[in-house]
């Protein structure tokens, strides 16, 4: 990686943000650009007052974080979203890195959280960081779904943490499986279960899958059970998914489990798209 952009509102919730993407700069060698996006509604006057007392806030931070001084800093005027695709086009980040957001429960309802928007817009990659950095990434979870965006989730999560062990999961639904399977017994899931296994078997043998990963074993349950088994199993601190994922099927441009794992995270976020 050779350009990771941060971006921070400048809370308390942005300062993980800034830690993380410094921690992997270092680790990779990569330029960081620290990014603050002021309002473009409003006043000017309001706009140039915010505007040198974020350099202020920014500097605070950027100090407290041990951010070091190659760091560049960028304080841009208008819409936050669109300006962070555009500021990382620009600049042609490798990843996009960005914190929790304070929550608006009837705002987020109809147009979705902050990442969201970022993600359902961006075509790089984008970490959302919500635990306290201790160090580079100590093990990975990674949803696989046979998609081209699941893969490339797995394989820039291993870029990202390359000592770390890499391990997932793959979770299949039974259609009507209390009518086909109402006792969900071993030889009722067997067809259900040996096909989802032929199919992961050919897409794992034809993928460029990163060293290391593990195979996952075909499961029949929800994703949130299964995210929940792997999860205890694994004891992963980054969570790597693809925002297409062929399921659960969603309106939106985003999956609804991946939707659920960026509104409330439970541990650091890496969705790619495919």
């Amino acid at each position: 990686m050779k350009r990771i952009l941060v971006t921070t509102d400048l809370s308390i919730r942005s300062d993980r943000a800034i830690e993380r993407a410094a921690q992997l700069a270092e680790q990779h060698g990569a330029k960081l650009i620290v990014l603050h996006v002021i309002d473009e509604d409003l006043p000017a006057t309001v706009a140039t007052r915010m505007r040198d007392a974020a350099k202020e806030t920014l500097a605070a931070v950027l100090a407290s974080q041990h951010v070091p001084d190659s760091a560049e800093v960028m304080i841009e005027t208008g819409d936050p979203v669109q300006t962070i695709i555009e500021v990382a086009d620009v600049i042609d980040a490798d990843l996009v890195v960005v914190g929790v957001h304070k929550p608006r429960p009837f705002w987020d309802m109809f147009s979705g959280t902050t990442m969201e928007r970022i993600v359902r817009a961006l075509t790089r990659p984008a970490l959302l960081v919500t635990s306290p950095v201790a160090g580079p990434y100590a093990s990975i979870l990674c949803g696989i779904d046979l998609s081209p965006s699941c893969l490339a989730a797995a394989q820039t999560a291993r870029t990202l943490a390359p000592d770390a062990p890499i391990t997932s999961f793959h979770a299949i639904h039974v259609p009507y499986r209390g009518m086909i399977a109402r006792d969900a017994s071993e030889k009722q899931l067997a067809p259900f279960v040996n096909d989802a296994t032929s199919r992961l078997e050919d897409w794992w043998n034809r993928s460029e899958i990163p060293e290391g990963m593990q195979k996952p074993v075909v499961s029949v349950g929800s994703l949130h059970t299964e995210f929940q088994a792997a999860l205890d199993r694994s004891h992963a601190d980054l969570f790597a998914l693809g925002a297409h994922g062929r399921t659960p099927l969603s309106p939106s441009l985003l999956g609804g489990f991946t939707e659920e794992q960026l509104r409330n995270p439970v541990m650091d976020v890496l969705v790619v798209r495919g």
